[in-house]
């Protein structure tokens, strides 16, 4: 170790160490070279990529100049100057040494005071490099995205600043190596001395954008798979360009070889699906869009099942043929959803792709998975993953995107959820990151609804950033009300149509607009398109669970396949096992998993979840055959998986969801068709299920906000859309969908029906519509309020910690997983030992809280977690003797 550490000392400054078991350093990187590294493969980020486009964009360009990358680059070579401080370099001479940083040390020193402040600037060359930007402040901001690499912006404070850790000892200079390090990047990148050339045009969105490029390309020059540490002081340019270029195409982020192997014809819809398949008139819509080169945004309005995501991996060839996206993320609701969808997609890129070796990677961005195509990773200790696949050398850098979720959005080809997404527009760690990555990806975005304004008011600011860049994105929708189309489409404001002409507008349709939102048009595919007819009767019977498992299983015994969905897992449970006392335990009518009745719902290990998943598909997904059988489920049905029903038995719901819940009836009937089916279901059904009293207004508090059984005012807390549907269902008794879609989700959910619905009603009614309107507004304003402040320099502000936890857990990040110390077998027969409560069960336990009093039992885990007792068993995760409030608050 001492001789290692002379050698440290003999050689120059480091920038990386690498550590044996006692903390001896086995090897170590020099600065020079890891500078080296990081500024080629900003340099080919920017040379190889759709991302110079990109950035140029946001100044107003149609891509980067030449000088302008060779500015940037230099920026990046100096990342880590801050490295060169005593305190750092300190580190690899003695073990015992303080750990002091690199960036808060070294960027407060544009507050502090002194000569130190002084001969950093000018060893810097700030003063020649002021030239390059239209202000001192555009200036600071852009040193503060190049220094600040590390995940989150860092607020310059003198007190932060020690002076003695850039002072001259006999041993070194910190300044004159700053000096240096400066003297070195302009001989790499010449050309950003031109004298002659514009300053960058002010643009604080474009700092916040490049520091999410350098943090990637910091990422990538720290792969040791790329770049071996180098010890010497040899000239390491060279080597940087070479490797950068090879670790880009060997990522898929520099995707020539996939592009080229497409051909040179166009392709179209046929490339991503199976032989027999034909294009519907929505399709071939979709697939004859323009390309818009500076970017395009489309809405694709079509009922559940009539090929959308067909549609949207056809528009992504499209795009990445012609050289204007370089990937694609495919956001869905759920992970359920991304798991689902992945293997389709998986399939249509092998289709589209024909040779292997182009082949982009699928990665599935999913946490707890790793997941590549078909190969599965294994995380080994401390940070490496193996691959399944005996080609480890092909995996290991095809599988670098799913290996971290933080790099999730740098794969090529990605299916994963939203929150990945949205995670790139909040003040949480490494968004910079994300949204860089995102930029180079066509963004497609499955269910858009406007059920949450806060989720959408992040997706808005997603596709504001995305757009401005000259980015691509493909929303899809079976039911997207014109007020949140409109809120999507145009960049500011704009009141939506009247009601009456709301209503009117055709169905299905293709709303289209460049990233200037300026060339809006609509599409309205002609041609025929399947009908079904959907008989809809309400039934008071919310509250019967009895009444409802006897209904259910009347019309099993008819050989009908049922569907139960109810908005709360607390009567999820309580149907479940009012089903099972009437039925009797063993009756084959129960749905099963490895033979076991349970009901189906989020609140499952991840195993036994897919094993959920994988067995309702089967019985009730396409190409089964099966007859009557009764499913209990909540919302977990109703977007993930592709399930075909005869009779759907629901709770009220907004007719949005209500219309997705409809979807999963007769939605085979290729597979199944009416002749096939009970003679009483030849005709898909659907029985609302609904309070006793025909009134909502009791649910309403003095204060406006409702609070209800069966998840009214609580899951769906805007009773004004519950009553709309209410109403829908009493004004027609046979729906014909998708033709009375366009109506039906406009009186639903258009501005002017609801206020019809509180003017008709008044009493609590105009109370509650302040209370919504005021809950949408905070929504909107809580939703601002953690939002990446890009239209601020870079750097004004930091991110407040304290808001972290609560940004994440609107995301569903913020749930805990349980360790139950030792693998149990779950009541489906899988080996387990983790567990997740979600968010809101822990929001006010201590972070170091752990399982305790574990009882483990032939089927059932009991455990207490943070002074609460839970329990575990086929009816899922749940508190033991939760109230109603609670239960219903949370699905």
């Amino acid at each position: 170790m001492k001789a290692m550490r002379d050698s440290c000392s003999q050689v120059g400054l480091w920038a990386k160490i690498a550590t044996d078991d006692q903390g001896a350093v086995v090897s170590w990187h020099a600065l020079e070279a890891h500078s080296a590294d990081v500024a080629a493969v900003l340099e080919a980020l920017l040379t190889r990529t759709v991302l110079r486009a990109r950035l140029g964009r946001i100044l107003g360009q149609d891509q980067l100049s030449a000088v302008q990358i060779a500015r940037l680059c230099v920026l990046a070579a100096l990342h880590d100057a801050g490295k060169v401080n005593h305190g750092f370099q300190e580190r690899a001479h003695r073990k015992d040494a303080p750990r002091i940083g690199h960036v808060s040390p070294f960027v407060s020193f544009m507050d502090w005071d002194g000569q130190e402040k002084n001969a950093i600037v000018s060893a810097l060359g700030l003063e020649q490099m002021l030239a390059w930007f239209e202000s001192e402040e555009a200036l600071v901001a852009s040193l503060l995205a190049a220094f600040c690499h590390h995940g989150r912006p860092i607020r310059p404070s003198s007190s932060r600043f020690d002076p003695n850790l850039w002072r001259a000892t006999g041993k070194r200079n910190p300044v004159d190596e700053l000096r240096a390090m400066r003297s070195e990047a302009e001989l790499w990148f010449p050309r950003a001395m031109d004298s002659e050339a514009q300053p960058f045009p002010p643009s604080t969105e474009f700092q916040h954008a490049f520091n999410g490029l350098l943090t990637l390309a910091d990422w990538i020059g720290s792969d040791e798979r790329f770049f071996a540490y180098e010890m010497g002081s040899t000239e390491r340019i060279v080597y940087a360009r070479q490797h950068a270029s090879i670790a880009l195409v060997q990522l898929g982020l520099a995707p020539d070889k996939a592009r080229t192997d497409l051909g040179s014809k166009r392709p179209g819809f046929a490339d991503v699906v199976p032989a027999d398949y034909s294009a519907r008139p929505i399709q071939q819509a979709c697939a004859q869009l323009p390309d818009h080169v500076n970017g395009s945004l489309t809405i694709l309005e079509s009922p559940t099942g009539s090929g959308k995501t067909e549609a949207a991996l056809t528009r992504f060839i499209q795009l990445f043929h012609e050289g204007l996206v370089d990937g694609m993320y495919f956001a869905l609701p759920t992970r359920t959803a991304a798991t689902e969808l992945h293997g389709r997609v998986v399939a249509a890129v092998r289709r589209a792709f024909p040779h292997p070796d182009n082949r982009p990677g699928v990665v599935l961005a999913v946490p707890g998975y790793l997941r590549v195509d078909e190969a599965i990773g294994t995380k080994l200790p401390p940070f490496s993953v193996l691959w399944n696949d005996d080609d480890k050398e092909r995996w290991r850098y095809r599988g670098w995107a799913a290996e971290r979720p933080k790099r999730y959005l740098a794969g090529t080809v990605v299916v994963g959820t939203i929150d990945q997404v949205l995670l790139s527009t909040l003040q949480v760690p490494h968004a910079h990151l994300r949204a860089a990555a995102l930029l180079t990806h066509l963004l497609i975005v499955d269910e858009v609804h406007a059920s949450d304004v806060y989720m959408d008011r992040l997706l808005e600011s997603v596709l504001s950033h995305h757009l401005q860049a000259g980015g691509h994105a493909f929303l899809m929708s079976a039911t997207l009300g014109a007020a949140a189309k409109y809120r999507f489409m145009h960049a500011a404001p704009v009141p939506p149509p009247s009601l009456r002409e709301a209503h009117k507008a055709p169905y299905p349709s293709i709303s289209t607009t460049d990233g200037s939102r300026q060339r809006l048009k609509h599409v309205f595919p002609a041609g025929s398109q399947a009908v079904k007819h959907v008989h809809v009767e309400a039934r008071p019977i919310a509250a019967d669970p009895n009444g409802i498992a006897h209904l259910a299983l009347e019309a099993a015994a008819s050989g009908a396949r049922v569907l139960v969905i109810r908005n709360t897992v607390r009567d999820c449970i309580s149907t479940q096992r009012a089903i099972e006392r009437l039925a009797g335990s063993d009756s084959n009518v129960l749905f099963r998993v490895n033979g076991v009745a349970a009901p189906h719902h989020s609140r499952f290990a991840r195993l036994d979840r897919t094993g959920l998943d994988q067995a309702i598909t089967s019985e009730f997904g396409k190409g089964s055959q099966r007859g009557g059988i009764v499913a209990i489920a909540t919302q977990t049905v109703q977007q993930s998986l592709d399930l075909d029903a005869d009779l759907l038995m629901s709770d009220l719901c907004p007719i949005d969801v209500l219309l997705q819940r409809i979807g999963r009836l007769h939605r085979h009937p290729e597979n199944r068709p009416p002749t096939s089916r009970p003679d009483q279901y030849s005709t898909p059904k659907a029985l609302i299920l609904l309070p006793l009293e025909r009134s909502l207004e009791s649910h309403i508090r003095t204060n406006g906000r409702a609070v209800g059984p069966h998840g009214l005012g609580t899951v769906y807390e805007d009773l004004r859309m519950l009553e709309a549907t209410w109403r829908l269902v009493e004004a027609h008794s046979t729906w014909v969908i998708p033709t009375m879609n366009r109506e039906l989700v406009e009186r639903g959910t258009h501005p002017e029906a609801l206020a019809r619905i509180v003017s008709s009603l008044g009493g609590r009614w105009e109370q509650h519509a302040t209370y919504i309107l005021g809950i949408h507004s905070a929504g909107r304003s809580y939703a601002s309020l953690v939002l990446l402040p890009r239209a601020k320099p870079f750097g004004t502000e930091e991110f407040p910690r304290d808001l972290n936890e609560r940004i994440k857990t609107r995301l569903g990040e913020g749930d805990r997983t349980v360790d139950l110390e030792e693998d149990v077998i779950s009541p489906f027969g899988n080996k387990i030992r983790k567990l997740t409560l979600p968010a809101h069960y822990v929001s006010d336990t201590d972070d170091d809280a752990e399982a305790e009093d574990i009882v483990i039992e032939s089927g059932s885990v009991e455990f207490t977690f943070g002074g609460r007792a839970f329990v575990y068993d086929r009816l899922g995760l749940r508190p033991q003797g939760a109230g109603r409030q609670e239960e219903d608050s949370h699905v």
